[in-house]
């Protein structure tokens, strides 16, 4: 600072330096945590008309150093008030008898700031060592906490009034971003946003909730238990296709799978090795399979299906399994490369 810069230029007691030192020059002073009040007696020499003066008055915890412009044998502003007890530290900024509060540091290395005029000083945030920040909206005696910066990037948000602050949302850095439903101390997760553009809905109380659905380029899938046990019950796709799961989370097996034409395939066989056993058509014809998954053949079908007709379902329904598989792995389902790939299986 240029006052410290000065104060190094005179630390010879015998030498004498006429310099001119702005108001603003000695507010910003004033307003440094380097600031001392030992400083003061070298600066009353070198610029007697515009100075720092420091005072102590008051009793028990309400005893505190005070700082202020002095013009002369004038005091001005008062620019500083230090409670001796408990190391608080106010700061202030306008004219003499106009000081209005713009910041507040504890023993702790908290620091709360201010705006609004004398009288009506409102807080607007608040530092913590550990590198977050709060901040706040409201009337004085009335802010409310409308979010938070963390010292990692992440940010919450709240709504409600003062002492009722509900978390509502939390943005992360990598881009995705949680929603919260609940009052105060018992939000709960409601939805999860990622930047791939799946969406994740959960339900249950705060600390236990599960998630239900997961929406993705269209497809849904569905899911049942306790949290941390979730499996996927259902996934419906965005061209009609449902496919219906079986087992414990991790070991999902699918079991069925209904077409929009009316087509329902059944499955037999654990996870990644699932068979067409049954395919039930919409008018009523049942065509049996025999064979590993992806060697299914046709062991028996009713008299109105002839061979060539009974090839097309079971290729579409490789299809249907191809895309069934690619949701539930949270690959494309759509687009030229899924097409490409299904046809490949389905040759």
């Amino acid at each position: 600072m240029r006052l410290l810069l000065v104060q190094r230029r005179c630390a010879d007691p015998f030498v004498t330096v006429s310099v001119s030192l702005s108001e603003d020059t000695l507010r910003r002073y004033a307003a440094d945590r380097r600031a001392s009040a030992d400083h003061f007696p070298w600066l009353a020499r070198v610029s007697p008309a515009l100075r720092l003066t420091s005072e102590v008055t008051g009793a028990g915890a309400s005893r505190a150093e005070y700082w202020r412009l002095r013009r002369g044998e004038e005091n001005g502003a008062n620019l500083r008030r230090r409670l001796l007890q408990s190391g608080k530290v106010q700061h202030y900024e306008g004219e003499r008898g106009a000081e209005r509060w713009v910041r507040m540091e504890l023993a702790s290395g908290n620091v709360q700031h201010y705006e609004g005029e004398r009288g009506a000083e409102r807080v607007v945030c608040a530092e913590f060592p550990s590198g977050n920040v709060k901040y706040y909206e409201g009337e004085k005696g009335a802010e409310r906490r409308v979010r938070t910066v963390f010292a990692d990037g992440n940010v919450q948000y709240y709504e409600g009034e003062k002492g009722a602050e509900r978390m509502v949302r939390v943005e992360y850095t990598d881009g995705n971003v949680q929603y919260y439903e609940g009052e105060k101390g018992a939000e709960r997760m409601v939805r999860v946003e990622y930047t791939d553009g799946e969406v994740q809905l959960f339900e249950g109380e705060k600390g236990a909730e599960r998630k239900v659905r997961a929406v993705f380029n269209g497809d849904v899938q569905h899911y049942e238990g306790e949290r941390g046990a979730e499996r996927v019950v259902r996934m419906v796709f965005a061209n009609g296709n449902v496919v219906h799961f079986e087992g414990e989370r991790a070991a999902e097996r699918m079991v069925r799978m209904e077409l929009p034409d009316g087509t329902v395939l059944h499955y037999e066989g654990d996870k990644g090795a699932e068979r067409c056993v049954r395919m039930e058509l919409a008018d009523g014809t049942v065509l049996h399979y025999e064979g590993e998954r992806g060697a299914e053949r046709m062991a028996q079908a009713g008299a109105s299906e002839d061979k060539a007709a009974a090839e097309k379902r079971y290729k579409a329904m490789r299809v249907a399994e191809l895309r069934s598989e690619c949701g539930r792995l949270g690959l494309a389902t759509t687009g030229v490369k899924a097409a490409l790939v299904a046809r490949l299986l389905a040759a």
